[in-house]
């Protein structure tokens, strides 16, 4: 029955809602991105075009430390959702970095992965006029057209070493550690290559 599927999703959103407001937002891991990545995924596969909306605040669960969700329909070529509103329609094949590198393009290619992928690029920073180094996941939503991402300004890690922590995530999404019913925020994560941004 499609309600009773509802409700774990309906749980899951209230529990990120008070995770966000109750614990510090300092900054985030790429453990917490791919987590939260796989969970807008979840959100999406259910509740399809119809919960593409959560995804277009500028507040909540989906918009946390120094990130955000961001949805692609990389089939129609266009952002399907973004906390930024005045991004969303936007056609992909518009978003190109400082270097020339098609981010649209290549963030549809990771998502391609089986485990989703990473891609980098060059971007302003809100409030910055130089670009910095970005590095965004980038995942497929099963059985529906869109893709999830998220990034962070990173200029260290290696987009292989950043491979190497997707192959310690299960399919759920989650680090495959014992903490990892908690909530993204409040997971404590295995030593791995994300813990050096922190």
């Amino acid at each position: 029955m499609k309600t009773t599927r509802l409700v774990p999703v309906v749980l899951l959103i209230f529990v990120l809602v008070f995770a966000a407001n109750a614990y510090p937002q300092e900054g985030t891991t790429f453990d917490v991105i791919i987590t939260k990545v796989r969970l807008a995924a979840r959100v999406l596969e259910e509740k399809g075009a119809a919960g593409l909306d959560e995804f277009n605040k500028a507040e909540g669960p989906w918009v946390w430390a120094d990130t955000y969700i961001f949805i692609y329909n990389c089939d129609e070529g266009i952002i399907a959702a973004h906390p930024n509103n005045d991004l969303i329609g936007v056609n992909l094949d518009t978003l190109v970095d400082v270097n020339g590198t098609y981010l649209g393009l290549d963030l549809c290619n990771a998502a391609k992965r089986e485990k989703g992928g990473f891609t980098e690029y060059w971007w302003e920073k809100l409030g910055e006029a130089e670009p910095s180094r970005k590095i965004s996941y980038m995942y497929q939503v099963p059985g529906q057209p869109y893709q999830v991402g998220a990034g962070i300004y990173e200029s260290e890690l290696s987009l292989a070493d950043l491979e190497l922590l997707l192959g310690r995530t299960g399919t759920s999404g989650t680090p495959e550690t014992p903490e990892a019913s908690e909530s993204p925020e409040t997971q404590e994560t295995p030593e791995s290559p994300a813990e050096e941004v922190e």
